[in-house]
């Protein structure tokens, strides 16, 4: 009747004493727990599932590149970031319309080797993920397609650096697949998101006791800010009143 710990794909158990709170995101977490055991927080799953919408996915360029001849501080003419919008009328929720790019190692130059520079470029969550589910990511195909899906990113690189395919000593290039397999993000999706006027993200307590939920697809906006913001909310249901007030003791106004 209450979620107790959690057990491992091995069958290692790990025993809570207070509570179990899942940062999976919502529709990863539906699939935790089983349906038979507790029923009524799947129902509960689907109907916030029903609710709460689900960005498009990314495509990512990370590049180390030769910086040799290029400048290390940002400027008009060579600025740390820069946009790259193919067409206006289409408008940038269209994919691989908008493309955004970074050069983080002009603002911190200790985030790439002496005479290097880092770069990353991306489709801000315009990316389809039904264009690249079911493939193989050892196949020829998806290997193929993902070289393909990254022109757009390299083009808007070339923008400001044109010969930086032959500056490049790493590329990585990732697409949903590449989300939906190291973030564990359903669907390769960006995040969650309520439509206005459709309701507000789920919180953090569900109907099964002992288990709560955080990230973003609890808390308004997306990444580490709503992540955070849920973690101190469900971090703060856990303890009682009195731990409270001696957490307003110590603090102090200056």
């Amino acid at each position: 009747g209450r979620a107790v710990g959690v057990q491992t794909s091995v069958g290692h158990r790990i025993m809570a004493r207070r509570a179990v709170v899942s940062n999976a995101d919502l529709w990863n977490t539906a699939r935790l727990v089983d349906e038979i055991d507790a029923p009524a927080f799947a129902d509960e799953m689907k109907a916030r599932a029903a609710t709460v919408g689900r960005c498009d996915s990314f495509l990512h360029l990370h590049v180390g590149i030769d910086g040799t001849g290029l400048p290390t501080a940002p400027s008009e003419a060579f600025p740390a970031q820069w946009a790259v919008v193919s067409d206006w009328e289409v408008g940038v929720e269209a994919p691989r319309n908008l493309v955004l790019v970074s050069v983080a190692s002009l603002l911190d130059a200790s985030l790439a080797p002496d005479g290097c520079h880092v770069i990353h470029a991306y489709t801000p969550a315009t990316e389809p993920f039904e264009w690249w589910a079911g493939m193989d990511r050892t196949s020829a195909e998806y290997k193929a397609k993902k070289a393909d899906a990254a022109e757009v990113l390299w083009a808007a690189v070339e923008k400001q650096i044109p010969d930086v395919r032959k500056r490049a000593k790493v590329t990585l290039v990732g697409t949903p697949l590449t989300h939906e397999r190291f973030l564990r993000r359903d669907g390769g999706t960006y995040g969650a998101f309520v439509r206005a006027g459709a309701g507000q993200l789920p919180g953090q307590r569900t109907k099964l006791p002992g288990l709560l939920c955080v990230g973003d697809s609890t808390f308004p906006g997306i990444g580490m800010p709503a992540v955070a913001a849920s973690g101190h909310i469900a971090a703060n249901a856990l303890v009682d009143v009195a731990q409270h007030w001696r957490m307003l003791d110590r603090i102090r106004i200056k």
